[in-house]
């Protein structure tokens, strides 16, 4: 129960630390249709929704949700991942010197830290381990591959982003092919598009090493005793005693589907 309401709380908060991020950030965009363009406003604006979606089903008890919302969480996961990582290893190095001051500093951090970090922080304290696939980061690519799209229809069709004295028609200058040329943004694009995959197996993997361990119940004349799979194994069961031993544990995938 305490676990429970911790949850929600949790992700009460964390909704409305978002909106207040996004309320700061879009401020300072001349318009909201470029404030909507950014991959960062897109990604944190999806990430307010899944965790307002996983608010309402916490609180409904609906804690094993299908493989569908499993999904969608962790591809959101990762997708805020990406937003910070691009813009702290990328963007963030070579941004002019205003950008520390009040309105877009704490804005920024906002956005590209408090955010990422926070919902990352939901699934590590609350969220099932062990659920996902393999498989799984292929759909985690889905976001990341619409924003590409999205932001060369946009540069057709929308208005001009301004990077202090540039002009462009691209919200950030490394899908510029005027500035890198049409080599220079494919090889950008084909270097996050696997960085994303290659996030997407990262997130995998420790999934699986977070998972918890097996639990057996060995059921005999004296009562149930729960044992760790190796504890199990060396201790010799009673002799002359009827006995039975179940595993009792199903993986998550087969129990939610």
């Amino acid at each position: 129960m305490f676990k429970k309401k911790a949850s929600i709380i949790f992700k009460g908060l964390f909704v409305i630390s978002c909106f207040f991020g996004l309320s700061l950030t879009s401020q300072d965009a001349p318009t909201y249709a470029i404030f909507l363009s950014y991959f960062t406003t897109q990604s944190n604006i999806l990430c307010m929704l899944v965790m307002l979606l996983f608010f309402f089903i916490t609180i409904y008890d609906q804690v094993r949700y299908t493989r569908f919302f499993r999904v969608l969480k962790a591809s959101t996961t990762v997708a805020i991942m990406v937003t910070f990582l691009i813009y702290h290893f990328v963007l963030r190095p070579n941004m002019a010197p205003d950008i520390d001051n009040v309105a877009k500093g704490f804005g920024n951090l906002m956005v590209h830290y408090i955010t990422p970090l926070w919902f990352l922080s939901d699934y590590l304290l609350f969220d099932f381990k062990g659920t996902t696939r393999w498989t799984d980061p292929f759909y985690y690519m889905i976001f990341p591959l619409y924003y590409f799209v999205f932001a060369n229809v946009r540069a057709v069709t929308g208005d001009f982003f301004h990077y202090g004295s540039t002009i462009s028609q691209f919200p950030y200058p490394f899908l510029d092919y005027l500035v890198y040329g049409n080599y220079g943004v494919s090889f950008a694009i084909i270097i996050i598009t696997v960085a994303v995959l290659i996030l997407g197996f990262v997130f995998v993997f420790f999934d699986h090493i977070m998972r918890k361990p097996k639990v057996q119940f060995h059921t005999n004349l004296y009562g149930t005793i729960s044992y760790k799979p190796e504890q199990i194994e060396n201790e010799a069961m009673p002799k002359n005693t009827p006995d039975i031993v179940v595993d009792l544990t199903h993986d998550l995938e087969d129990q939610n589907e």
